[in-house]
């Protein structure tokens, strides 16, 4: 072998060396990058063509072709949403417009126009809707964000609206931004609300939380008497899915509601604006539940009787947003936030995740249970009297994948601190939210 191969080939061998040792070397010592944003687009996702957006945690999948709904939403291998198993693939061309006429449910996620009615005048009388629900919607990705509008509804007695929704991932995290809006495409002016569903399962032991004052619910559809609707406890109205059909209104008090599949311990959380004053439809709720199964409910004039179906049963988390009146070319907004993790229970919901178990200090040990949005550090901060920070600690890695169970003796910090702080640190640093704070 000449000299000048065999000088080639020691080079090429220390810098490969070189190269591996750094690496080593830099994974031991630095926390690990952030989550990277990886965007594509899929063809067939459960048969429909898709557009997605997917990072470490978080997989969102938009079928245009499907009313542009939000089909998927996946935490990393457990998929949240409900669809039609049987109808995976399928895209019905033929929907009408109104009650009683052809309607298909796929599922998934979707926006409709409310009020919902029959009188025939400023009521939506869907669904079914072949335009607004039921039409293929224009897609498209770019820089991280999924747009699908909607065609002009602009036919006579229809609503004059055209929809445009935007959808993104918040970085480091399972969240997504969901940016609804409404435009009124036609000459005269429209009044209407912009009325956000999720679908999700049924099929095991699952419960709703949503921060409601006790009286501030009501049902809309059904028996009065549903015992899948369980009132208010220390401000939280709890719904369990019991196979009837109904529907619940409801003056949320806090901006979010949370559904926890308690066989796998997932929660799944939509944050909303509340506007105080606004004006909102079916007696003034911003958000209402709704459950497919056996009863009867009074639509347009008729009782209809359902019964329950295993394969099509489901139930809606519904978020409402503020009747507005339109003039030709203007907009109105509802902007919606998703966010999933891992959590053995709900007590409430915060920025940062899910408290399954409030911040305490019994026989000298701290406890507490949190599931988070964010991936990351878990922090704990040294608080001095005045809860001014006089330190702080980086105690582990977190993740939406996985709950935190906080199990720690009291005298960790007492002698040092006068109390603690446990907080969030994303993994791109550009996000920091507190899970608890406790005084010794």
């Amino acid at each position: 072998m000449r000299p000048s191969k065999v000088f080639h080939m020691l080079l090429m061998l220390f810098l490969f060396f070189s190269l591996s040792c750094s690496k080593d070397k830099s994974g031991e010592n630095n926390a690990p990058a952030p989550a990277k944003q990886a965007i594509k687009t899929q063809e067939g996702f459960l048969g429909w063509n898709s557009l997605s957006l997917e990072n470490r945690y978080t997989k969102l999948d938009i079928v245009p072709e499907l009313g542009g709904k939000i089909m998927g939403y996946n935490l990393r291998g457990y998929q949240i949403l409900w669809h039609d198993s049987k109808k995976e693939g399928y895209v019905e061309k033929d929907q009408g417009y109104g009650f009683g006429q052809k309607f298909f449910n796929p599922g998934g996620a979707k926006i409709w126009p409310a009020p919902q009615g029959w009188s025939g005048k400023n009521e939506w009388p869907g669904p079914p809707d072949n335009v607004l629900d039921g039409a293929a919607y224009d897609g498209k990705l770019d820089n991280g964000v999924i747009t699908v509008t909607s065609p002009r509804d602009d036919g006579e007695e229809r609503t004059g609206l055209q929809y445009k929704h935007l959808y993104s991932l918040i970085p480091s995290s399972s969240m997504v931004n969901l940016n609804l809006s409404m435009t009124n495409v036609v000459k005269q002016p429209v009044t209407w609300g912009l009325w956000h569903l999720a679908t999700v399962p049924v099929d095991r032991k699952c419960t709703v939380y949503v921060p409601v004052n006790k009286g501030d619910w009501h049902v809309v559809y059904g028996e009065k008497k549903n015992p899948q609707w369980m009132d208010v406890e220390n401000g939280i109205f709890r719904a369990k899915y019991d196979k009837q059909v109904g529907k619940v209104g409801m003056k949320v008090r806090e901006g979010w509601a949370a559904w926890h599949d308690e066989d796998n311990n997932v929660v799944f959380v939509m944050f909303f604006p509340v506007k105080k004053g606004a004006q909102y439809p079916d007696g003034g709720s911003n958000f209402e539940i709704w459950t497919s199964g056996t009863g009867t409910i009074k639509a347009n004039n008729k009782d209809v009787t359902t019964e329950y179906s295993p394969e099509t049963a489901l139930m809606e988390l519904e978020v409402m947003g503020p009747l507005t009146r339109l003039n030709n070319g203007e907009s109105a907004r509802l902007d919606v936030t998703w966010a999933a993790c891992h959590a053995s229970g709900v007590k409430r919901v915060i920025p940062a995740g899910v408290v399954a178990e409030e911040l305490k200090v019994k026989d000298d040990i701290i406890t507490a249970k949190f599931g988070v949005f964010y991936g990351g550090i878990l922090q704990v901060v040294y608080l001095d009297k005045n809860k001014k920070q006089i330190g702080m600690k980086n105690l582990s890695e977190i993740s939406p994948l996985g709950e935190i169970n906080i199990e720690q003796p009291k005298t960790d910090y007492s002698s040092i601190a006068a109390g603690i702080r446990y907080q969030v640190l994303s993994y791109d640093k550009t996000t920091t939210l507190t899970l608890g704070e406790i005084k010794f």
